[in-house]
């Protein structure tokens, strides 16, 4: 059996992933009024809280590998971002403290195509009494924000921390990694804790005297990532329908979403239509009636574009390779 495939060139959707294109230096962490994650270009705080950016060419508090909330060398280059999760009981506290860092994606994402998502996270080795384990990366088509500290609650994101424990290493950069099917429109990318509720979401895992009145975690992140899956299209020429269970089907598969399928015969008469994505052509007219063997011509609708070839039926049972 013989196939026609397309390539696609692989390119990050996120722009400056990496966080290495700067306009000027970080100077100290960031607080409100002063949000230091701008100077990373593309990326900035969604809500009152303040994520940081670190960076070799900075000095001492947001310096890179070492800096105020411990030493950490990047995963790739010379920089990377941080966020605190934090919760306060106390009077004088807000309660929540959580941080995000949200971005504008290159280009729109497309209804139906499947997309994969990475980053590297890993827990500072300063602020790590207690580790979280519901970071996730939200994909929206408008600007999510909020005025206040306090995590984006009730919200489901596409990517989810795949580890079934805690993000507890402060040494290793883990890689939080998924797939999903756009819903089409999406255009914004926000990275932090997602929570169900507000019930706090962190472990406690060191045996010294803790306020737990006031407990968080610190993470930094790094190398962000989102493609398009990779895939090819599978345009079969030829298939036997004849009821022996085997190749008695003709499906084609391409990397879109297929809204439409034609089949014709030798003379240009339309033979078989389909408007079902999940549908097959099994050698029938679109009225039942067995096709004769012979040559026929597919024309398979897709939203990005259509594609044509010839296939074959032969019903003798032999086989194909």
């Amino acid at each position: 059996m013989l196939f026609c495939c397309e390539a696609k060139t692989q390119t990050n959707l996120v722009y400056n992933g990496d966080f290495e294109i700067y306009d000027t230096c970080p100077t100290i962490t960031s607080s409100p009024g002063n949000y230091q994650i701008e100077h990373c270009l593309g990326w900035y705080s969604p809500t009152y809280a303040t994520s940081d950016y670190y960076n070799s060419c900075a000095v001492a508090i947001v310096e890179v590998p070492q800096n105020g909330f411990g030493f950490q060398i990047p995963f790739l280059g010379n920089a990377y971002c941080g966020i605190l999760n934090q919760y306060c009981s106390q009077p004088s506290c807000d309660g929540w403290w959580v941080e995000y860092i949200q971005s504008k994606l290159n280009i729109p994402l497309v209804k139906g195509i499947n997309y994969i998502f990475s980053c590297r996270i890993v827990l500072s080795d300063i602020a790590h009494e207690y580790a979280m384990s519901k970071f996730g990366a939200l994909f929206t088509n408008n600007q999510i924000s909020k005025i206040d500290a306090k995590p984006f609650t009730n919200i489901t994101p596409q990517i989810k921390n795949p580890y079934t424990n805690y993000l507890r290493d402060t040494l290793n950069w883990l890689e939080i990694k998924g797939s999903f099917t756009a819903e089409g429109g999406e255009q914004f990318i926000t990275l932090g804790f997602f929570p169900d509720t507000l019930i706090l979401d962190t472990l406690r895992f060191t045996n010294d005297d803790i306020d737990t009145s006031n407990y968080g975690n610190y993470y930094y992140i790094d190398d962000v990532k989102l493609f398009e899956k990779e895939c090819t299209e599978n345009m079969p020429n030829v298939f036997t329908p004849n009821k022996d269970g085997i190749n008695d089907n003709l499906l084609f598969t391409s990397c879109g979403e297929i809204i439409k399928t034609n089949i014709y015969n030798r003379w240009g008469i339309k033979v078989f239509e389909t408007f079902d994505i999940n549908n097959y052509w099994d050698g029938r007219t679109t009225s039942g009636v067995e096709c004769i063997d012979g040559t026929y011509y597919y024309v398979v609708e897709t939203k990005e574009k259509i594609l044509k070839g010839v296939c074959s039926i032969n019903k003798i049972n032999i086989l194909l390779k």
